[in-house]
């Protein structure tokens, strides 16, 4: 087991601050550190100050710094435009752009010229009104037919039906060919990678979107056959846009499409590499999958 084999210097490993959670201006300062000793250990012993630095290189890569409490000074002091520029993770604002997914090298297959010349910029919540996606909630529970709406917006009972209808047939199926097919491209040139929840998308190497989780993309795969149902140009519409209407539809979740079970909105701190923030988000209350996060 890897745990047996696991050396006396592999237990030295932080987890939090190294491999894909090591923060890059943590490191560059304590690298500059680690120099600075050497430097003065030098002064009194030359031998000694290759060891020195070694020895010092040696705990930043297995603990991620070397003087304690470095990652978190570097957090709470560097500003959040260089912590952005090093930060492995995507802001939650990026990581709602990553999600509308971009096409593939190459375009596929024919669309409309004049579709295609439309702006990247859509609006979900107007695009779901007009084709009667969503309608004003009301207190009936027939959310098409009650009396008295509200300002907010609901999904009506039949669309939310045919989209768990869709999220159940696609639940156990081959992700990689369901995404494929999305992105109208061969699915031996699709690569899905999973790594901490959170679900990345290549095509031919090229990263193309990321998700929050495996169930976020499930939803989103879902609800794209439910769009394409209910919006008569939805096949001429470009890809991104398709994608952007996807994303904006998983807002309206109300159970996990993993478990089944309910989901809950509440403000979290997100922690990546570098820093933290503050988001929005929508979780699975039983398996805890997040799936969706937007920014405060």
């Amino acid at each position: 087991m890897a745990s047996e084999r696991t050396g006396p210097l592999e237990r030295l490993r932080r987890p939090e601050y190294t491999g894909s959670n090591r923060c890059l201006p943590c490191t560059a300062v304590n690298i500059a550190l680690a120099v600075a000793l050497s430097a003065a250990v030098a002064v009194a012993s030359l031998p000694a100050a290759p060891v020195v630095f070694a020895l010092s290189v040696a705990a930043i890569y297995f603990r991620g710094y070397l003087v304690p409490g470095t990652p978190t000074l570097t957090k709470r002091y560097f500003p959040d435009w260089l912590l952005a520029a090093f930060d492995k993770g995507p802001s939650p604002a990026a990581a709602a752009a990553d999600t509308n997914v971009q096409p593939p090298a190459g375009p596929t297959h024919e669309e409309d010229p004049a579709v295609d010349s439309a702006p990247a910029s859509i609006d979900p919540e107007r695009v779901f009104l007009e084709h009667r996606i969503v309608v004003p909630c009301t207190d009936g529970e027939d959310r098409t037919d009650a009396d008295q709406p509200t300002d907010d917006v609901c999904l009506p009972d039949p669309v939310r039906s045919a989209w768990q209808t869709e999220i159940d047939v696609r639940r156990d199926g081959d992700r990689r060919r369901q995404v494929a097919r999305f992105l109208e491209t061969d699915p031996e040139a699709v690569t899905i990678d999973r790594r901490d929840e959170r679900v990345s998308v290549r095509v031919d190497e090229r990263l193309v979107g990321r998700w929050e989780s495996e169930p976020a993309l499930l939803a989103d795969l879902a609800g794209a056959q439910v769009l394409a149902d209910q919006i008569p140009d939805w096949n001429r519409r470009p890809l991104a846009h398709r994608s952007r209407l996807a994303n904006g539809l998983r807002a309206f979740l109300e159970r996990c499409p993993r478990c089944n079970g309910p989901v809950s909105l509440g403000e979290e701190t997100v922690e990546s590499c570098c820093r933290s923030q503050q988001v929005y988000a929508i979780t699975c209350d039983d398996c805890e999958a997040r799936l969706l996060e937007a920014p405060r």
